[in-house]
């Protein structure tokens, strides 16, 4: 259930970045990332608690939704280059993420659902 929450947090870190790459330089390389090894190597070995990790969330989430609503939308265009999926667009980039959290939190709930009912 942790690695679930720490994906989310790791994720939405990835895109804050990614967004202000994309508005900011034109046609950026967006690199892609292992999730599986952010998970492994930065979560892992750590004694974290979800509360932790959502207090680092909950304000990337904000910034990030306060930055949606402050760009122009001719400027929602503007894309970088991923290195694995090519051109990526601000609009594309805030549409992958979308719900990516709701999905994850799910996840973790059956899991912990699972867990708790001896299945």
């Amino acid at each position: 259930m942790l690695e679930c929450v720490a994906h989310i947090v790791d994720a939405e870190i990835v895109y804050s970045g990614r967004y202000r790459w994309i508005l900011a330089h034109d046609k950026p390389d967006l690199p892609g990332y292992d999730q599986d090894l952010w998970v492994d190597y930065l979560h892992a070995a750590a004694d974290e608690e979800p509360d932790d990790l959502f207090a680092i969330f909950d304000p990337l989430r904000t910034a990030n939704l306060a930055l949606w609503r402050r760009t122009p939308v001719e400027h929602r265009a503007r894309y970088g280059m991923h290195s694995e999926r090519g051109p990526e667009s601000f609009e594309l980039s805030f549409k992958i993420i979308a719900g990516h959290d709701r999905f994850h939190l799910d996840q973790a709930r059956r899991t912990f659902e699972r867990v708790h009912s001896g299945g």
